[in-house]
């Protein structure tokens, strides 16, 4: 018998407090109560995403809906749009604008690199009447965290009109994240990662520029950020909420602010470069240029594929992510970015060692583990 693990970036291992939470009777949506609760919740949100005091919009959905609101709510009707993409969730959004009848122009990069300001300069050149710039923080296909500081001050030396609107669902939480210091437009994410919250919500954040560009919209109506503005300032929503989850989001978001957000970023960090080092040491290369603290993705061994690895942890009750499209033959990702601590990162060496060693691989008891274990106590 194994005791049942996950491991994956996203949904994730969620604490006791938020199940606690969530179990309590569920409160009127209309009350004094839940207003308060969402009042509450929209501030820890704003410390969370580091635009204190800023309107953090809840969504009840996945957070494919709230960048879908978000660029909906500020980007005139077939505006020009340049989508920056190297893996499956920038991808997502250059096919979602396209949906929706925006002139979309794409700068792609190869999966695991990084997106590169000098390329997308050039791009930014040739399209000066471009409104708006998407891309992913953190890219959870590929394990990458793109340069998002540098991209937007390329964007504004360029572009100066253009918004920035950035897909953060695996950063959020997880590693540094800036959006009025960086000049940010629009941020973002879902409850299901970095603030261990089951799937079901997801959170906007617009810049007060973005705001101002209320033009020629193409607005949703159940996907509509303005009226969702106007509701929750006064502490409602204007649709039936996902009461249940944002009580369980306010325990999460306890937890996170009581350990403070710069050394929740340190803590993710340092876990997951733990597992990247101790992979290595064992014949699984990181696939990313520039890592996200979110997710370990590493390629499998020459002569083992990505899914004898996967399935290798799910016979010990161990549910971790494979690759994605392409991807998927070489590449498996571990993640501990969820109510995870040092000691969750050492049970996945320690997982990968048996599934290595059971694939005929000569693996020395202990060598990831002590590697990683040297990584933690730095």
């Amino acid at each position: 018998m194994f005791k049942n693990r996950l491991y994956a970036p996203g949904p994730v291992e969620v604490p006791p407090q938020v199940l606690t939470a969530m179990s309590q009777p569920v409160m009127y949506h209309r009350g004094e109560k839940c207003k308060t609760l969402i009042l509450k919740v929209r501030s820890q949100l704003a410390d969370i995403a580091c635009v204190p005091g800023e309107d953090v919009l809840i969504v009840s959905g996945s957070g494919t809906a709230g960048f879908e609101a978000g660029l909906l709510a500020c980007v005139p009707r077939a505006a020009k749009v340049i989508g920056v993409h190297a893996g499956k969730f920038g991808e997502r959004w250059v096919a979602l604008a396209r949906h929706h009848g925006f002139d979309v122009v794409e700068v792609a990069f190869p999966w695991g690199e990084a997106a590169d300001t000098e390329t997308l300069r050039k791009v930014l050149r040739d399209h000066p009447d471009a409104l708006a710039v998407m891309t992913t923080h953190s890219e959870t296909s590929t394990g990458v965290l793109h340069p998002i500081e540098s991209l937007a001050r390329t964007v504004r030396e360029e572009t100066p009109e253009a918004l920035f609107l950035v897909d953060c669902v695996t950063s959020l939480g997880v590693a540094e994240l800036r959006p009025q210091e960086w000049g940010l437009d629009g941020v973002f994410a879902g409850s299901q990662k970095g603030l261990m919250t089951p799937p079901g919500l997801a959170f906007a954040w617009l810049s007060e520029r973005a705001w101002e560009r209320d033009e020629n919209l193409v607005a949703g109506f159940y996907l509509d950020l303005r009226k969702e503005r106007k509701s929750q300032s006064e502490g409602q929503t204007a649709y039936t909420p996902a009461v249940s989850l944002i009580m369980g989001l306010e325990a999460a978001l306890e937890l996170l602010l009581a350990e403070g957000i710069v050394a929740v970023w340190k803590r993710r960090e340092r876990i997951n470069r733990a597992i990247l080092e101790a992979a290595s040491r064992l014949g699984c290369r990181p696939y990313a240029a520039r890592v996200s603290p979110a997710v370990a993705a590493l390629r499998s061994p020459e002569g083992l594929s990505g899914p004898q690895i996967v399935s290798g942890f799910a016979r010990r009750g161990v549910q971790i992510a494979g690759g994605q499209d392409h991807a998927k033959p070489f590449l498996f990702r571990p993640s501990v970015v969820g109510y995870a601590d040092a000691y969750d990162a050492v049970t996945v060496v320690a997982v990968l060692e048996d599934v290595l060693r059971d694939l005929g691989r000569d693996v020395p008891f202990g060598l990831g583990v002590g590697t990683a274990m040297r990584v933690i106590e730095e």
